[in-house]
């Protein structure tokens, strides 16, 4: 094929204008290649990496091996830089966004955590650290695989059970307890069912009644209400600082991240107004 062919293939030319707009970024791009320093600190860095991996000390061929290869990739990646590469890659993209975040949340004040402080982040927020409300039952079963009618089975122990008989002297066996003190009503929902559960909601204390779940039906009291409460400090410490230590964290990268926006502002064109009015931003 001559040159003239060659020129004609919209392929060809396609690639040889890419290589040129390459060869051009790299020409007009600052060099900004870094000096390369090998001294003492990064010796001592190297050899204490060996001696970790080894288990025992470098030899010197060992330790000019491992220094090469890390001059080397401090070169193509200063080299990636300078080319471009970096630019128009998501995966790239992504992962500086997760590590200017991580310097932002690492500049955040520790600040005290004391009981004052951990006790107002507690008390303003109550309904994320109060004890859900908690139930005291007692149950009595009348197996599935053992009557042909277990809710008339119940029935019968209900009524029985109202008239003064024993609950551990009544009912099938049941791979639960017959009394079940104080608990989240989550907690029975996962040993009976969200139906048994549910049923306990607005059952009055001290009264028998029946109640289906998976296993059969059970004659069912409530013995006992709790209403939900905010736990003392000492059960909620360690879970308090580190929600204010997360808390810290995310106000840091919040105050990082406004003064990003008013040093470089979006510029909006062609934007409805209410648009441009949500996304508003101080100016520097």
């Amino acid at each position: 094929m001559s040159w003239r062919a060659l020129g004609h293939e919209p392929l060809l030319a396609f690639a040889v204008l890419g290589l040129g707009l390459f060869g051009l970024h790299a020409a007009v791009r600052p060099d900004a290649r870094p000096e390369l320093v090998v001294d003492a600190a990064r010796l001592d860095a190297a050899r204490s990496g060996l001696v970790a991996r080894l288990g025992r000390p470098p030899t010197p061929g060992e330790l000019a091996t491992t220094l090469q290869a890390a001059l080397d990739e401090d070169r193509l990646y200063h080299e990636a830089l300078r080319l471009g590469l970096d630019r128009d890659d998501p995966i790239v993209r992504r992962r500086l966004i997760q590590k200017l975040r991580l310097v932002h949340e690492s500049l955040a004040d520790p600040g005290p955590d004391d009981d004052a402080a951990l006790l107002a982040l507690r008390d303003a927020d109550p309904a994320r650290y109060a004890a859900p409300p908690r139930l005291a039952i007692t149950q009595v079963l009348a197996a599935r695989d053992r009557h042909a009618d277990p809710a008339a089975a119940a029935r019968d122990l209900a009524d029985r059970l109202a008239a003064g008989a024993d609950p551990a002297a009544l009912g099938d066996p049941s791979p639960h307890a017959r009394a079940l003190g104080l608990r989240p009503l989550a907690d029975l929902a996962a040993l009976f069912g969200p139906d048994f559960a549910a049923a306990l909601t607005d059952m009055p204390e001290g009264t028998w009644s029946v109640v289906a779940s998976p296993l059969g039906a059970h004659a069912v009291r409530v013995d006992a209400r709790a209403p939900a409460e905010l736990p003392p400090l000492a059960v909620l410490r360690g879970r308090l600082r580190a929600d204010l230590a997360e808390a810290r964290r995310t106000a840091a990268a919040e105050a990082a991240l406004a003064d990003l926006r008013r040093r470089a502002p979006a510029v909006l064109r062609d934007v409805p107004p209410d648009l441009a009015a949500a996304l508003a931003e101080p100016t520097p």
